[in-house]
């Protein structure tokens, strides 16, 4: 029996208890890293931070602060998962590293629960089960700037503020599960960022309702620089840590992650599924040793001489590619439109920004459109996607903090079109 086919057997109780002991040891260490006093205060500041994009909470409130915001929002999602029993399947492992992701530069403690609210009361009243609607609920939070701008930054009284926040909050992640289902035919699956494309719509009718009333909506530039080395190291410790994971599981791995790399990526891909679990956390590590390769190039050869060091933002883009990289994404359907977003970066007049950066690691949301329709299609896609990304934040007003994935779903819906309209069996081409 192979040893990763002993470990699935381990007792669950052993599993919570390590990943309770290792949030413990982690807060303790947080505790050590600043002052309390100071600590508590900074990690306040992202609690009342207007939070919409983009908000570098590392340059609000430096690195000890974020880690505590990120840890308790990682606990309060993972307690939600427990009490639903709900597996840790490639979707939800996906999702975890996408929140962890955007707690850099977004997500905090308090402004996705009245999104998490909204889509638990549609179950509920419509009788569904919840464990169904997992990954709506998980990535809603994706709009947790609605809440805080509402509360902290439109300029109400507090008290009025946070009521508007929270039941905006609410009722945004009621409509949010059904508007998701219906959205995902627009692009066809080819887009892993759906939730971010459903998401960006609801986004910018607010904002057309926002700036009818004439309530200014601020675009935030706030970036840290300071901690580049720490993130850097962060991403090799854990690329490597699940890499050797997946071989100490499974040391003869290389036959199931050839499916894995055969694999369009198209939604919904789960790689522990196609493949199995330990070839899955493998192309994890492959794609954040890709990823980190990316930042290291970035940082000597970006064009305009734009000096590229990792931010929050940025830091969290890398997370979310290895956390999507059991779930559609792999080398070879990622490369082309990484190429794609470098190409568009070094022809077009496009000034370069830490946005470009950014969304240069999100165009990989793109992979499925490599996947199905070839390096060439892959190419188009990285390469329109860049231009149209900062279009799309305009348009959402910096609410979605999955602006790629707004922009993405654009993108795909008319490369996938014109590449389906040129096969010869474009009657076949199956739908959502």
């Amino acid at each position: 029996m192979h040893i990763w086919k002993v470990g699935v057997c381990l007792n669950k109780k052993t599993l919570w208890l390590t990943i309770y002991f290792s949030f413990i040891v982690s807060f303790i260490v947080i505790l050590l890293l600043e002052p309390i006093g100071d600590l508590f205060h900074n990690y306040f500041l992202i609690l009342k931070s207007p939070s919409v994009l983009l908000t570098d909470y590392l340059s609000i409130a430096g690195l000890p602060a974020t880690l505590l915001n990120v840890l308790i929002t990682l606990i309060v999602n993972v307690i939600i998962i427990k009490a639903l029993k709900q597996k840790f399947s490639s979707s939800v492992i996906m999702s975890l590293f996408t929140i962890v992701g955007f707690s850099f530069f977004g997500k905090n403690s308090f402004n996705f629960i009245p999104l998490y609210l909204g889509v638990y009361l549609y179950t509920k009243i419509h009788r569904l089960d919840m464990r169904d609607h997992i990954l709506v609920l998980l990535l809603s939070s994706g709009l947790a700037p609605v809440v805080s701008f509402f509360s902290f930054g439109a300029g109400f009284h507090l008290a009025v503020g946070l009521i508007l926040g929270i039941l905006i909050g609410i009722l945004i992640g009621y409509i949010l599960p059904i508007f998701n289902k219906h959205s995902l035919k627009f692009h066809q699956g080819y887009s892993l960022y759906a939730t971010g494309f459903s998401m960006g719509v609801l986004s910018m009718v607010l904002t057309g309702v926002l700036k009818s009333f004439h309530i200014p909506i601020t675009i935030y530039n706030e970036i840290s620089y300071d901690y580049h080395y720490f993130l850097l190291f962060t991403i090799l410790i854990l690329s490597l840590f699940l890499i050797i994971l997946a071989l100490i599981l499974k040391p003869n791995l290389f036959s199931d992650y050839k499916k894995i790399i055969k694999s369009s990526g198209r939604l919904q891909s789960d790689f522990f599924k196609i493949s199995s679990t330990p070839a899955g956390l493998f192309n994890m590590g492959i794609m954040g040793l890709i990823s980190l390769l990316l930042c290291l190039g970035l940082q000597y050869f970006t064009p305009d001489h734009f000096y590229f060091r990792l931010s929050g933002p940025s830091f969290g883009a890398i997370l979310t590619i290895i956390g999507f990289s059991c779930f559609g994404k792999h080398p070879l359907n990622t490369l082309p439109v990484i190429i794609g977003g470098l190409i568009s970066m070094y022809l077009t007049p496009v000034e370069v920004t830490d946005g470009t950066i950014i969304a240069l690691f999100f165009v990989t949301g793109l992979a499925p459109i490599t996947g199905k329709f070839g390096i060439f299609a892959g190419l188009l896609a990285g390469f329109f996607h860049l231009m149209i990304t900062p279009l799309a934040l305009d348009f959402q007003g910096g609410f979605d903090l999955y602006n790629n994935g707004f922009a993405a779903g654009f993108v795909a819906s008319i490369i996938s079109s014109i590449f389906i309209a040129l096969k010869k069996d474009v009657l076949k081409e199956e739908v959502f």
